[in-house]
């Protein structure tokens, strides 16, 4: 395998325990403060290293920038509709600083100048929005940029020219900082998330505000407050992502693609500006961030797609093309400290590389790299190589998957999770893949409509069990009205009420399986439900066994059983169907219950059936003021959202309900499944089959919550 490791400048380190130190001693860090400009992601020392990756390792990123500029200039720079929603004018803050980092590698005077420009420019339009009470923008990247700008011009600043820009963009920064109760009222469109979300608004500033300015003269005192406050804010961040993504792995959010789309940067962003700062490191202490990777390493799916979890949007479920950037950030980052993991590195870059992938939040993030990964030719490193499963326990995600190919079988299940962030009512609920989406995790989330509040975040939209109580009123999920909709109650799907929670009851593998045991029980009202325990068996590589144990508090309370396809199933036997699309197969047999009722629902105008109505996602056409915003939002015929689902439930009521479902997937030459014998005793249900030249004989004990024997034998 070819290999290119470089180190550009040794990096300077302070140990755990010194930095342990630091934390106790408060803000002793501050006096390590550099008293000149730069400081803001690089410093005098690191100018060096920007010129040879601009030359070299990152020329595509320092070309990309020049056309850019070029592209701008030949355009015009023009601020206007300042005070409308969703402008163009921000691109100015992000050119700045590209302008100031071209000025710094090539020392050519007219970027200089433009610099100049565009922070006046910038500036003025931050004036007006804010003297409109508006928010400046939806994010804090294109803020920090402009903060760059000036820290990295401002020793080819005049006094006169420090005093007019510095005191301006210092006034108008800190106000968009500075917020909360008793500060002032939240301004119109204004991200205010804090630590325990993107971390990606306001509420970062304080830091990058109080790092331009310190020492400067404009209000040191202030700045000591906001550098200060933005630490202690980074700090919180960081306990709460860290605990997030705990021993396991995992993200911010149960649905990667936001929780890995803009969320880290705020972690890299603090790494780079602390350590061009003080001269300190802290992503050897920043090691959860390793679990990221480890989480997006098992969630990937072939052709970079992912699993479609909790908000995803179904349009084609890939993955966010920035993960690129970010496995890149972490492994840019970790590396000195886990010097180990760097061919796991290539390996992923090279496995999730994607066209134009160098895009970042901060477009001249790659420049500040001091290690290069060259990837092309990577050999696949899988994590965990002796795992064919994973649980990550605050997400409540176990993922599985028979290896790396495109023609693997890949599964998640839902299980006991501790955080609602972005998450479904969906407990239990499981995602097959096998030559595409088998199956699948339902709807979307349109910009507006009762889709999402009333199908797509509910269980009736899951590969779940229901239970209809007649009345229940279910809490709404999160969603609005479109202009062409009345608004609704929420629909009665018999489905869950919490989405936190659930009980892990057991989960272990073998070389031929993979157990899972989950009780779902209280996420459905106290009322209806007594019981709600599903058993899980993956047989490896391609067999699938589901038992559901469903007890109601009274037997008129209809159960039923989901499975979404992508495409009509067709209907084989009594109680057996097959499913084909995307170039794979599914077939599925229902063995209990005995006397089992299959119905078939979907089609146009009935993809997302429930409670008597289909909750159809709005469509817009072109001239429409939301055309534009729903244009990356699928069609209600698109495979991806589910086009069917198959409901098997009980024929004679009961309060007690036994489900047993074998399924088997593969690519469109699949057959049939594997003759199966089952015998349900009083205390027992044994299911015994023949797959890949061994038999296995599966018990599931019905007087506990979990405890399935299994067997297999050649």
């Amino acid at each position: 395998m070819k290999r290119l490791f470089s180190i550009l400048l040794s990096l300077l380190f302070v140990s755990t325990a010194a930095f342990a130190q630091l934390k106790a001693n408060d803000y002793e860090w501050m006096n390590l403060l550099r008293n000149e400009h730069p400081r803001l992601f690089f410093n005098a020392e690191d100018i060096s290293q920007l010129e040879s990756n601009a030359m070299l390792f990152e020329n595509q990123t320092f070309t990309g920038m020049q056309r850019r500029i070029a592209r701008m200039e030949k355009r015009g720079i023009e601020i206007k509709n300042e005070l409308k929603a969703g402008n163009s004018n921000m691109q100015y803050s992000f050119r700045a600083s590209e302008a100031a980092i071209l000025w710094v590698i090539t020392k050519e005077k007219k970027y200089l100048d433009l610099t100049k420009l565009l922070l006046e420019k910038s500036i003025g339009y931050y004036e007006v929005r804010l003297n409109n009470n508006i928010a400046v923008s939806g994010q804090n990247f294109p803020i920090i940029s402009l903060l760059c700008a000036y820290d990295w011009i401002y020793n080819d600043l005049t006094a006169e020219e420090c005093a007019s820009l510095g005191t301006r963009l210092y006034k108008a920064t800190n106000d968009l900082a500075w917020h909360g109760k008793g500060v002032r009222e939240k301004r119109q469109r204004e991200n205010i998330s804090d630590h325990k979300s993107s971390f990606s608004g306001s509420a970062a500033l304080p830091w990058y505000v109080g790092l331009t300015f310190y020492g400067d003269g404009i209000d040191d005192e202030a700045c000591k407050q906001m550098l200060r406050n933005g630490y202690d804010q980074h700090q919180k961040m960081t306990v709460h992502r860290a605990k997030m993504v705990g021993r396991s792995g995992g993200i911010n959010s149960g649905t990667i693609a936001m929780g890995f789309d803009n969320y880290p940067m705020a972690e890299f962003n603090f790494i780079y500006t602390f350590r061009s700062a003080t001269g300190i490191d802290l992503a050897p202490q920043m090691k959860y961030m390793m679990g990221y990777l480890h989480y997006f390493d098992w969630m990937r799916l072939p052709e970079n797609r992912e699993f479609g979890l909790g908000d995803s949007n179904h349009s084609n479920n890939k993955l966010p093309r920035r993960s690129v950037v970010y496995i890149r950030e972490i492994a840019n980052l970790m590396v000195a400290s886990q010097p180990d993991k760097f061919n796991w590195f290539s390996s992923l870059l090279a496995r999730y590389n994607e066209p134009n992938s160098r895009a970042s939040s901060m477009p001249f993030m790659p420049l500040l790299h001091r290690y290069h990964f060259e990837n092309d030719e990577a050999e696949v490193i899988a994590d965990a190589p002796n795992r064919q499963s994973k649980r990550f326990a605050n997400l409540g995600h176990i993922v599985m998957r028979s290896g790396l190919g495109d023609k693997d079988t890949y599964a998640v299940f839902l299980t006991e999770r501790r955080d609602r962030s972005r998450q479904h009512y969906d407990l239990n609920h499981f995602v097959i893949y096998k030559n595409g989406y088998r199956a699948l995790d339902s709807g979307t989330r349109p910009q507006l409509g009762q889709h999402t509040s009333h199908y797509y975040g509910r269980t009736v939209a899951h590969n779940c069990v229901t239970i209809y109580m007649p009345g229940e009123k279910l809490p709404k999920y999160w969603g609005k009205v479109s202009k062409n909709e009345e608004s609704a109650p929420v629909p009665n799907d018999g489905g869950q009420r919490v989405n936190k929670g659930g009980k892990l009851l057991a989960y272990r593998e073998s070389a031929d399986y993979v157990y899972i045991a989950s009780d779902a029980t209280k996420c459905y009202h106290s009322d209806k439900a007594d019981q709600v325990v599903r058993e899980f068996v993956w047989i490896k590589p391609d067999i699938f066994v589901v038992y559901d144990r469903v007890v109601s508090d009274k037997p008129e309370y209809a159960k039923s059983w989901l499975y979404h396809t992508a495409s009509e199933p067709v209907m084989t036997g009594k109680s057996e169907f097959m499913e084909v699309s995307q170039g794979g197969k599914s077939i599925c047999r229902t063995i209990l219950p005995k006397k089992a009722v299959v119905e078939l629902i979907g089609g146009e105008g009935k993809q997302f059936w429930s409670d008597g109505k289909n909750w159809a996602i709005p469509e817009y056409k072109q001239g429409d003021p939301m055309y534009k915003r729903s244009r990356n939002t699928p069609s209600n015929s698109h495979p991806l959202v589910g086009q069917w689902r198959v409901e098997v439930s009980p024929k004679k009521a009961a309060t007690n309900d036994h489900f047993l479902h074998i399924i088997q997937v593969g690519d469109e030459s699949l057959r049939a499944l594997p003759q199966t014998n089952c015998s349900d005793g009083r205390d027992a249900v044994k299911l015994q089959f023949e797959y890949a030249g061994k038999h296995y004989s599966l018990e599931f004990d019905k007087t506990q919550k979990s405890g399935c024997k299994i067997e297999v034998t050649k």
